[in-house]
């Protein structure tokens, strides 16, 4: 193997030894050149284990300059770069969760009303089952009252409680105890419950603002869109006192309360009656600017289809406009 070692300065050297290496005695080969621990140019015709974790330049023997190939990497970089991997193959099957349960909520709702209509059924089976539960426990502390109370009146009598007494008492003290277990258990399904459709809730908003803003961009007769508005702004601090605003005219015109507010979606509760409107404000942040979208809904009935296409569902929209041109002024 030949071992060339290039000292700094050294440029006549340099060019005999290039020149003895590229003639054209020499057979076609390609030619290894790295920097070793002293600072020193070493070129080689064979890789050694130095060149590769310093990193080298392939040289052909026409002394152009082939490939250029980085310092091997350590163990630890090698760690780094594993966990790396399996962090964006985490992101990857978590990027395709989401798609999949984006499409079975888009499937299963056509509204935000519709989720909150099968959240409020869901959590009545809970309230039941608590109900049922709760009377079961209230009649079974009464039996165990009465149970004690017949065991006392032998004790005071000096005779000996029955087995049969005993047996009941102890039968009723873990039929308490577990119908106390029951209602931690329905409990914590009750949160299971509001927490996930709250996460379904955001998330259909989501989905369903950037199609609506998309739809919206795309119409251009936006005279027609009574019932929703979209706003831009593209200041960090006006942005943020427009979604304060927000909270607070949905919770001073929608007909309902406030049911959901986070840094993205601010939702009412869906409308129940034909005069009732219930209002949505969702935020599409991007680079460029921001987006706010304002919704009106209005009841799943004829009447209060005609009630978001009207001129009422009109001046909510616009109230909203005007409601921001005065706060911000």
């Amino acid at each position: 193997m030949k071992n060339i070692m290039i000292k700094p300065l050294r440029t006549l050297s340099l060019l005999l030894v290039v020149a003895t290496l590229f003639s054209p005695l020499t057979h076609a080969k390609k030619y290894y050149r790295f920097v070793n621990d002293e600072g020193q140019v070493i070129l080689i015709d064979q890789l050694t284990p130095e060149a590769v974790n310093k990193g080298y330049d392939v040289i052909n023997e026409q002394g152009q300059l082939v490939q250029s190939v980085p310092p091997a990497k350590t163990l630890g970089e090698l760690q780094e770069e594993k966990q790396r991997q399996l962090e964006e193959k985490r992101k990857q099957r978590e990027q395709q969760r989401q798609i999949r349960r984006d499409a079975e909520l888009l499937r299963l709702f056509g509204s935000a009303e519709d989720i909150m209509r099968a959240r409020d059924s869901a959590l009545l089976g809970i309230e039941q089952r608590q109900e049922l539960n709760n009377n079961d426990q209230q009649l079974l502390k009464a039996s165990l009252e009465d149970l004690q109370r017949r065991a006392a009146d032998y004790e005071r009598l000096g005779k000996p409680v029955p087995q049969k007494l005993k047996d009941n008492i102890t039968s009723t003290q873990k039929q308490i105890a577990e119908r106390e277990r029951n209602e931690t258990i329905i409990e914590q399904e009750r949160e299971s419950i509001v927490a996930n459709f709250e996460r379904d809730l955001i998330r259909f908003k989501e989905l369903q603002a950037k199609r609506m803003a998309h739809k919206f961009k795309n119409n251009r007769d936006k005279s027609n869109q009574a019932n929703m508005m979209v706003m831009s702004c593209n200041e960090v601090e006006y942005c943020k006192n427009i979604w304060q605003l927000a909270q607070v005219y949905a919770q001073t015109t929608a007909s309902g309360r406030l049911e959901v507010v986070t840094d993205t979606i601010i939702l009412t509760s869906a409308p129940k009656a034909d005069t009732e409107i219930g209002i949505a404000f969702s935020k599409l942040p991007s680079k460029a600017d921001t987006q706010i979208i304002l919704e009106v809904s209005c009841n799943n009935t004829d009447a209060g289809e005609q009630l978001c296409a009207s001129s009422e569902a009109r001046k909510v929209v616009q109230g909203f406009q005007d409601f921001i041109d005065k706060q911000l002024r």
